[in-house]
């Protein structure tokens, strides 16, 4: 059985990172000198996962071209569904491009996921969606209140899991979706499905310990980056070596 591919959503314009990026799709700023979407190509055709699905959307000819530099590296599919389309959406109209199953990764985050144990806790669960999630701690103390304002609890810097964009995604669930709930603006409609799905007990969870990068403004670009650098000249010497054949999966 061939690996799953890697569904990626590049659809967001990026609009609170302007006008320091102009017209360019988010996908598109760089992240230590490479565009992001670069980035997240490159780590996983290093782990030899080198069959790609590009959920595009804003300013999708200038990632086209971006694109081209791959030819012989990986497989790359385009699926544009157009600027206005939210993410279910993007989905769902991708899933023709995919087999059984997806891993699925927002184009703006970058993460240093063990993939393939992530995958190996999916199959073994025989789960529908797992979340990619880590741990956040509150420097609040959470105070929970009733309707006549008695506090019925307090919990001092509780830990929280919270998700990270990245999840492995079993086709027959987007086969399943209803018609109003695929067209929902925005990320409401994949809110919505993950309400749903864990209703049903068929959502799970991956706890991820290690780097997760993220931006939506300009200054937490700038704090990326930073982040990024001291965290691979940390620990690139302890790097392994992902030249070699893996298991398919």
């Amino acid at each position: 059985m061939t690996r799953a591919k890697v569904l990626i959503l590049c659809g967001g314009r990026g609009r609170r990172l302007s006008p320091n990026v102009s017209s360019l799709p988010k996908v598109l700023i760089e992240l230590h000198g490479k565009p992001i979407l670069q980035r997240i190509l490159e780590f996983y055709i290093q782990r030899q996962w080198r069959q790609f699905v590009i959920c595009a959307g804003y300013r999708s000819d200038l990632i086209q071209n971006f694109l081209s530099q791959f030819q012989g590296k990986a497989e790359i599919e385009i699926s544009d569904s157009g600027e206005e389309a939210g993410m279910l959406e993007r989905l769902y109209k991708a899933r023709h491009l995919i087999d059984k199953r997806a891993i699925v990764t927002y184009g703006d985050t970058f993460i240093d996921i063990d993939i393939d144990q992530m995958l190996k806790e999916h199959l073994k669960g025989g789960r529908d969606i797992t979340l990619t999630v880590a741990d956040i701690r509150t420097p609040f103390g959470i105070v929970k209140i009733d309707n006549d304002q008695k506090v019925k609890s307090f919990e001092e810097k509780p830990i929280f899991s919270y998700y990270i964009g990245h999840m492995i995604l079993e086709r027959k669930v987007l086969d399943e979706l209803d018609e109003p709930l695929i067209f929902t603006p925005d990320g409401e409609g994949i809110v919505k499905l993950f309400q749903l799905l864990a209703r049903q007990k068929r959502l799970y969870a991956y706890k991820h310990k290690g780097l997760k990068l993220t931006f939506n403004t300009w200054n937490e670009h700038k704090s990326a980056e930073d982040v990024f650098v001291r965290f691979f000249t940390e620990v690139a010497s302890s790097f392994p070596d992902y030249s070699g054949d893996h298991d398919i999966v």
